[in-house]
């Protein structure tokens, strides 16, 4: 009796299992026949064409940026040039800048003769000429006094700068006249400021550096007019450093003085060979 009723137990929990199979099997089956609503972002976008279109707005900011970086890498190359002393060349923008800020001085400054400009220094100043080398070392082109003076010819110089020497004369103040000069001690400095240029009311001159010196205040070199070849002697003896340039009997050199400390009555002269460019627009 016993044995009996396990086996019909055993047939029931066989057939109880096989009923779950059974139901799992149709379960599963429904499943994959029956459509899934797709998931969306959107109201209107399905999931996968969602993630196309936030990787195509992505991609659209990153080349839209990179297009910028190339507009910007590409302006700078047709931005008009950063002044620079260690080359021959001033832009024409330049050129009409100081031409206008001259005009203008001339105004108030009957004395006004020229322009003197050195790229990446502090050197950018009209120039006067008066009938001494003392009024304008306190007095500004204007006639007004002025501690820190003006930059001017010597009264010795024609005031076309046609002789073969000119000297310009500036105080050594710490951050403006001919104050400049001092940084050019540092080979550095001086390689990077071997060009200037000078403006006339209607001539503009490049300014070929070549040597710096140190030099008396009472040396023969202030003597206007001076021997050429002695005064070019003079500079090499004196300098710290000296190029040979290409000098002929018409040629004019230009010469910034200021004083120095290096000894008593001590002035440091900065001199470049003036090469005629061009004509200034009135």
């Amino acid at each position: 009796m016993v044995k009996s009723i396990r086996f019909w137990v055993a047939i029931a929990l066989l057939a109880a299992l096989a009923f779950c199979l059974i139901m799992k099997y149709c379960i599963h089956t429904t499943k994959q026949s029956t459509p899934v609503p797709s998931q969306t972002i959107s109201p209107s976008v399905p999931a996968s064409a969602a993630e196309t279109v936030s990787t195509v707005s992505d991609d659209t900011v990153h080349e839209k940026e990179v297009t910028e970086i190339s507009e910007e890498k590409e302006n700078s190359h047709i931005q008009v040039s950063e002044p620079d002393a260690s080359v021959p060349f001033i832009t024409e923008q330049k050129v009409n800048e100081i031409t206008e800020k001259m005009q203008k001085a001339a105004r108030y400054s009957s004395d006004l003769i020229g322009w003197i400009y050195i790229a990446d220094s502090d050197i950018d100043y009209p120039i006067v000429q008066g009938t001494d080398d003392q009024y304008y070392l306190q007095h500004a082109p204007d006639g007004s006094y002025n501690y820190a003076g003006s930059i001017f010819l010597s009264y010795r110089c024609a005031a076309d700068f046609s002789d073969a020497l000119n000297i310009l004369y500036g105080h050594n103040m710490q951050s403006s006249m001919f104050g400049y000069i001092r940084n050019l001690r540092q080979r550095e400095e001086f390689d990077k400021h071997r060009y200037g240029w000078l403006f006339t009311k209607e001539e503009l001159y490049r300014i070929d550096f070549y040597a710096l010196s140190v030099v008396s205040a009472y040396d023969a070199l202030y003597d206007i007019p001076a021997d050429n070849s002695q005064w070019q002697e003079t500079l090499k003896a004196n300098s710290i450093y000296f190029t040979e340039p290409e000098l002929n009997s018409e040629d004019s050199v230009l010469a910034l003085s200021t004083c120095t400390y290096d000894y008593e009555n001590a002035r440091i002269v900065f001199t470049g060979k003036l090469i005629w460019t061009q004509k200034i627009n009135p």
